[in-house]
């Protein structure tokens, strides 16, 4: 092999190196980009989740309605997992009876979309009817506050203030975790 041949071999040889090393930066730029969009996607539907779960335990009858119909479209997107779905299955399984068919038949079709079957058929088996319920609203200071009702609407505890309705979500998601434990 002289010279020129072994030159041109070199040159073809970091050529094609080069063009692998770019495609690989190509097709690296795009699922980081994807990635990111799909992160993105998945934040901006948690937090519209958390809005319609916070309308469906509302005290105003319409926001409640709203809150349920949020429920059911937000259920069914792409983004949805099976523990979003048993967490919006036991709302509504925590909302008193008289809620209605709507209700029943929404819990029902949220239960039947959760691949994990264990799952599912242990959501079905809880009776429905609130044993009792959180209830989030603005005090007089504009302060976001939430209260424990029982069942039969006796006031069991009241939350301190929080800033936003996001805060007070997170108060009432700890206290539930809290009461929950087995300590």
């Amino acid at each position: 092999m002289n010279e020129t041949t072994a030159t041109l071999t070199a040159a073809v040889i970091a050529a094609s190196v080069a063009a692998v090393g770019l495609a690989w930066s190509v097709v690296s730029f795009f699922i980081t980009r994807h990635a990111q969009r799909s992160d993105s996607a998945r934040q901006e539907w948690a937090r519209r989740y958390e809005q319609a779960l916070a309308q469906a335990l509302s005290t105003d009858a319409r926001e409640a309605a709203a809150g349920l119909l949020l429920i059911e479209k937000l259920s069914k997107a792409e983004w949805a997992t099976d523990e979003d779905r048993a967490t919006a299955a036991s709302v509504l399984t925590a909302l008193s009876p008289a809620s209605g068919e709507e209700t029943a038949h929404l819990r029902a079709t949220i239960i039947d979309d959760i691949s994990d079957r264990a799952v599912a058929d242990q959501l079905r088996n809880v009776s429905a009817g609130p044993r009792a319920r959180f209830e989030i609203y603005q005090d007089r200071a504009g302060s976001y506050r939430w209260r424990l009702k029982a069942g039969n609407g006796e006031i069991l505890a009241v939350s301190e203030g929080h800033s936003s309705k996001e805060g007070a979500l997170r108060s009432i998601d700890m206290v539930r975790r809290t009461l929950g434990s087995t300590d």
